[in-house]
């Protein structure tokens, strides 16, 4: 241990703190990681990692022996606990007993056991309980397979009871099985916890038990704790925790028989929490925190009543309760365990005098997510894990949907084509991207169905069809596929059936001539990708459209012979009606054809009205002329969502060689008239992406006065440093996103009206309004005295709020002064009581946030790692992961010759800290970024921001 040197003597409170070999120098979807306009620099053109390289093929095979044979299935769980977490003792152990009844003729059992040691099993008479014998039994640890192996034959109809005694190990802090967790009081002193998490297939890491989806069963559980802890589980406790004949110290808290239920559903917790409550329903989290839980608790009360009523069934009918719990040190992740749903604190938990309008609509929407679980989920299940998007495709919807039933002055609703539909599309337009039914077999297969196509992809597809047959129909679909698949599985053929007959009943009529629900949705369900609809007008006398489909791809255009069913709708200029309706939509069912209309020639045509249909729309060279005009002489004629359409629709198109780059971006030139929050989001991702290859090029002063140009009305239009009380949140997100972008391109009114903001909060020791927090802490810290930014570390090191917290690393990073962000990075590989309250996540975080933020964060991280004594402790601590991952993000933002030869030079001075891949493969990013100013698309590009930079008005 060496005294951690710092090069701002200045920062007080880091001074007199020891650090192992940290001398001088430097070293992050889903839930609360935002579009492009919250972090300081996005990260460059980076792969969509939860989307897997598979092949576009429904029925690819999957190794079926990981699944259990089918010989058995369970009835009811009686399972006990006893933990011993208050003491930090990581050890469980356990008793279940299995009500089980015999399908097939067999003289074993199998369930499923990860990592858990089995003591004794007996097999049990069902009604006696007399022991029949203790069968012998082994784990095959591949298939994860536990087999017990039976003297006799067990006969088809036969029920028996199967008690098996185990012990076990709470993982740690992984958000995975029967985990710990812990959290600091006010006094510094550290608790401890254990909670649940079981989705997909980690039930098995708890007890012994058929861990799959369509096996359900009851459950009666019984948790062994400290007398000091409370129990929690997903049903209403039993009565009085009963005092442990064993230990005087120790209480058994017994829960009521469960609904039926998957095991991935069982839920339960041990902690010292404290509990708020409201009706039927309640929040438990750590007592320090108690005051946050007061507005999800509300809000939790009016999803679950918005959406018993849509769905006109009644969640109170199945469920006694619902129960949420915040867990510390979980990350941004949830679960939507049936009755007792689990947080992460930061999209739970929320506090209105220092959290933002984005934490609020993020624990709003969230809670949404979860509570549509209970339906899409817990009621229904998925038959196999084939079938996930009839969970979180539907949740994914609901997200947005219930949360603006619930809130409709919140306008969440208007947050899903652009955070959800535009998202997807990302993601999907890879050659290698799975369809969204997708068979799976290991537990790592079914981990890996989690992705971007089971929710965006899945919520986007499924919201098309309930446009497309009207709120009305698809609830009554819904209401249908619900009551006849209750307490069980699905599969998608059950969700289809449903929609088939509400649609019979209301005799609706709209769907192709010979074709079923089934087929127009298995269209969209079995094939990879989506479609891009290409609209050519004719300009004859007919005012005919030819129609042409094919599958998007970002990167190339392949053959595919698959036909989209396509529910296709339009407007015109001279009509102007952005309303979609049941009748309104038409279907495209080949890979061409020609339709006749009456838009005059000298009038824009937009297809997709406000972007309701999953795919992307390309036009005639003409058309889009039509569209350009309109949008610069008075953009509100065209519906916001549909701007927000042609700017993600044209730029992404002309990334795909299907539209001229200088199309689009004179189509984004009409930003500058641009007053809606939907369209600026929308050109987020452009205006990233030609930052990050122009930033440090001679180009890159072309691009800011393009960027200026389009922003300098609306940002002339915000007060970027107030907050009133009448800005609604759309208005809020406007505001960050261009005061985050005038400040990026060093806008100097932004920099200095954000850096005045700052001075005067600290001048008056009052935080910055939280809505503006993020703007003005991140700006405001470009050029500051090294006191304000100990003002601020301060905050962060005082606040138990872990959004709060995880804003303030942000705004911290945004610092240009080496010597702050080297004392930053020596926070990040702390150690001693002074940093006991960093989170894991919390460290890597200040290194993503420090080289995110700027150029001046990538030097200092470079810097840092120069220093050869310095990289030990830094992958001591953070793990050579996030090594990597630093090395990837510098050469991401490698930019000029400068710039790679202090690449090279920290690769070199790394040596073997760095494998040959991680390095051969940063050199060759930092190619790449050379090479695209001779590609075709960046020369393009460069002639425009030119052109544009001295004569705007021609282009």
């Amino acid at each position: 241990m060496v005294k951690l040197r710092l090069l701002v003597s200045t920062l007080l409170v880091l001074a007199a703190v020891d650090q192992r070999v940290v001398q001088a120098g430097r070293p992050a979807w889903r839930w609360l990681t935002d579009s492009s306009d919250i972090t300081p620099v996005p990260e460059q053109d980076e792969p969509i990692e939860a989307v897997q390289p598979l092949a576009p093929n429904r029925r690819q095979p999957v190794d079926e022996s990981y699944r259990l044979p089918g010989t058995t299935a369970p009835i009811h769980y009686h399972l006990s606990l006893r933990t011993a977490i208050h003491e930090n003792n990581r050890g469980f152990s356990g008793v279940v007993t299995i009500q089980l009844k015999v399908l097939e003729a067999t003289s074993t059992i199998t369930l499923l056991n990860r990592r858990l040691t089995i003591q004794r099993a007996r097999l049990l008479e069902d009604a006696t309980e007399a022991e029949i014998e203790q069968p012998s039994f082994v784990t095959d640890q591949r298939t994860e397979h536990l087999t017990f192996s039976i003297s006799r034959a067990l006969a088809p109809g036969e029920q028996y009871k199967l008690r098996i005694e185990f012990t076990g190990q709470l993982q740690n802090n992984n958000n995975m099985g029967f985990f710990a967790s812990s959290y600091l009081d006010n006094q510094g002193d550290r608790h401890y916890l254990a909670s649940s998490k079981f989705e997909p297939t980690h039930a098995r890491s708890a007890f012994p038990c058929y861990d799959e989806p369509t096996l359900k069963a009851t459950f009666e559980l019984e948790l062994t704790h400290s007398r000091l802890y409370n129990a929690v589980a997903n049903m209403p406790a039993n009565g009085d925790p009963v005092p442990d004949p064993d230990n005087a110290d120790y209480v058994t808290t017994r829960f009521v028989k469960s609904q039926i239920m998957s095991t991935y559903l069982l839920a339960f917790a041990v902690s010292d929490f404290t509990i708020r409550t409201a009706g039927q329903q309640d929040v438990y989290a750590r007592s320090n925190v108690f005051d946050e839980t007061q507005f999800p608790l509300e809000m939790g009360n009016r999803v679950l009543d918005a959406l018993g009523a849509y769905m006109d069934i009644s969640y109170y009918d199945f469920m006694p309760k619902m129960t949420q719990i915040a867990i510390p040190d979980r990350g941004t992740g949830a679960m939507e365990n049936w009755g007792l749903v689990a947080y992460g604190e930061p999209v739970l938990l929320f506090n209105p005098s220092i959290n933002t309008y984005r934490n609020r609509k993020s624990v709003t929407t969230i809670i949404a997510h979860e509570y549509a679980h209970q339906w899409f989920g817990n009621l229904v299940s998925p038959h196999w894990w084939e079938f996930i998007w009839l969970n979180e495709g539907f949740a994914t919807v609901y997200e947005y949907y219930a949360a603006q039933l619930a809130h409709p002055e919140g306008q969440y609703w208007e947050l899903f084509t652009t955070e959800v539909v535009q998202n997807a599309f990302s993601a999907d337009a890879s050659e290698s991207v799975r369809p969204m039914n997708w068979n799976a077999g290991s537990p790592d297969e079914i981990a890996a169905l989690f992705d971007t196509v089971a929710y965006d992809k899945s919520g986007s597809v499924l919201n098309m069809f309930r446009e497309v047959l009207g709120d009305d129909i698809w609830r009554q679909g819904l209401k249908r596929y619900m009551n006849t698949r209750q307490l069980d599985g699905a599969v998608a053929a059950d969700l289809y059936t449903g929609l088939q007959e509400a649609l019979e009943i209301g005799n609706a009529g709209f769907l192709p001539a010979g074709v079923t629900v089934s087929d127009l949705m298995e269209s969209w369900t079995s094939a990879a990708g989506f479609p891009v609809l290409n609209v050519r007008r004719t300009y004859t006398d007919d005012h005919s459209i030819i129609l042409s489909q094919e599958r998007f791809l970002s990167n190339r255009q392949v053959p595919n012979s698959h036909v989209f069913h396509i529910p296709f709708d339009f407007t015109d200029g001279a009509t102007r009606d952005f309303t979609p309706t049941p009748a309104g939509f038409h279907w495209m069912s080949s890979k061409a054809s020609k339709i006749s209309t009456t838009v005059p020639h000298n009038q824009w045509i937009i297809f997709n009205r406000q972007q309701t249909g999953y795919y992307r729309v390309n036009y005639d060279a003409e058309n889009w002329e039509l569209l350009i005009e309109a949008l610069r002489t008075d953009p509100t004629r065209i519906h916001h969502r549909n701007r927000a359409q042609l700017v993600n629709d044209a730029y992404n198109l002309a990334r795909a060689d299907r539209l001229d780059f200088a199309v689009a971006l004179r189509l984004m030139s009409y930003l500058k008239h641009e007053t809606e929050y939907a369209p600026w989001s929308a050109a987020g991702s452009a205006l990233t992406y030609f930052y990050n290859k122009l930033r440090g090029t001679p180009s890159y002063e072309h691009f800011r006065v393009y960027v200026n140009y389009i922003l300098a009305d609306a940002y002339a239009a915000l007060s970027i440093d107030t907050v009133t009380p009448q800005e609604t949140m759309l208005q809020l997100y406007l505001k960050q996103f261009i005061t985050t972008w005038a400040c990026r391109i060093e806008h100097a009114d932004c920099l200095a009206r954000t850096k005045q903001a700052l001075v005067t909060a600290h001048a008056a020791n009052t935080p910055v309004h939280p809505d503006i927090s993020t703007a003005v802490y991140c700006n405001g810290l470009v050029d500051v005295s090294d006191e304000v930014f100990v003002w601020i570390y301060e905050q962060f090191k005082n606040s138990r709020n872990q959004a709060h917290r995880s804003v303030l690393i942000d705004a911290l990073a945004c610092s240009r002064n080496t010597g702050q962000l080297q004392s930053l990075l020596s926070v990040a590989l702390g150690s001693g009581s002074e940093f006991d309250a960093l989170l894991a996540t919390e460290r890597t975080r200040i290194v993503s946030a420090i080289y995110g933020a700027s150029r001046a964060g990538v030097d200092a991280l470079i810097d840092f790692l120069a220093i050869p004594t310095n990289v030990p402790e830094f992958v001591n601590r953070l793990g050579a992961g996030t090594l990597n991952s630093a090395i990837s993000n510098i050469a991401s933002r490698t930019n000029n010759q400068a710039e790679l030869d202090r690449l090279n030079a920290l690769l070199s001075s790394l040596g073997t800290a760095v494998s040959d891949t991680v390095a051969s493969n940063a050199r060759a990013t930092v190619q790449n970024n050379f090479n695209w100013f001779t590609t075709y698309e960046g020369l393009v590009a460069l002639e425009f921001f030119e052109k544009f930079a001295t004569m705007p008005q021609e282009l």
